[in-house]
């Protein structure tokens, strides 16, 4: 076999696994809002199998609180989530929106202190305070545009967090899984890229370099007793507050 013959065989595959990406995204695009209205709890509900422990967590769900949002699942739902629940959280606090507003706009100098180039952040900056300085507003159809002010905002949620995580990497490299023992290598590969998935240490970082409260209610499949898994990150005068499903994040609303 010729060694032509087996580079073209592999670029066929590789050409097919991308158009079969390419498919599946266009598929999550018409079907899923960046952002959804809101919606009753119990229709988190549907799919799973009655008396599951999943069907058993969103009765408990129900008990404490009254409604969700469902954010597109493209990898980089924990972004979205934080960013439209804060907006949400600050459209009705204007001492927490002079606050983030006044952060973010100092975020800049922090940012570039840390190793990156102001040049190719101004536009995602720019784009987050702008959006910031709008409020309060109704802004969901803003933050439902494809390619636009939804998509510029996560990133430089994303940069926030690379920052924070760099700002400190001796106490957060213990909390890196996997094969990653530094944290410039972490964030270049799990933090900076779009649609790679948030986890936990992403989670503190980010409400640690915001200074507000995250709190995550963990819809797993596990056994539970009385109440599901409930994680509290960071401190702050805003809460946000979200439901984990195993890769998958979503707003909750509290009664």
């Amino acid at each position: 076999v010729s060694l032509r013959f087996i580079m073209s065989e592999e670029q066929q595959k590789r050409r097919q696994t991308e158009s079969q990406l390419e498919a599946i995204e266009q598929q999550i695009r018409e079907t899923q809002d960046l952002t959804s209205a809101k919606a009753n709890i119990d229709e988190l509900r549907r799919g799973y199998e009655k008396d599951s422990n999943f069907d058993k967590g969103v009765v408990y769900l129900q008990q404490h609180y009254k409604s969700a949002r469902k954010v597109r699942g493209d990898g980089n739902c924990y972004y979205r989530a934080f960013l439209y629940s804060l907006c949400e959280n600050l459209n009705t606090n204007e001492t927490e929106l002079k606050r983030i507003t006044a952060l973010i706009k100092a975020s800049m100098e922090e940012v570039v202190k840390i190793g990156y180039e102001q040049f190719a952040l101004e536009m995602f900056w720019e784009e987050m305070v702008e959006l910031l300085e709008s409020l309060p507003k109704d802004f969901h159809a803003q933050l439902n545009e494809e390619n636009a002010t939804s998509d510029y905002c996560t990133w430089y949620m994303r940069v926030l967090t690379a920052a924070q995580l760099k700002s400190d990497p001796d106490r957060f490299v213990h909390f890196l899984e996997g094969d990653y023992f530094d944290i410039p290598t972490f964030c270049q590969r799990e933090v900076e890229p779009m649609g790679k998935e948030c986890g936990m240490v992403q989670v503190l970082a980010l409400a640690e370099s915001l200074k507000v409260t995250v709190e995550i209610e963990y819809l797993d499949g596990h056994d539970f007793g009385e109440k599901l898994t409930k994680h509290s990150f960071g401190e702050g005068g805003l809460t946000l507050t979200f439901l984990y499903r195993p890769g998958h994040y979503d707003i909750l609303y509290k009664n």
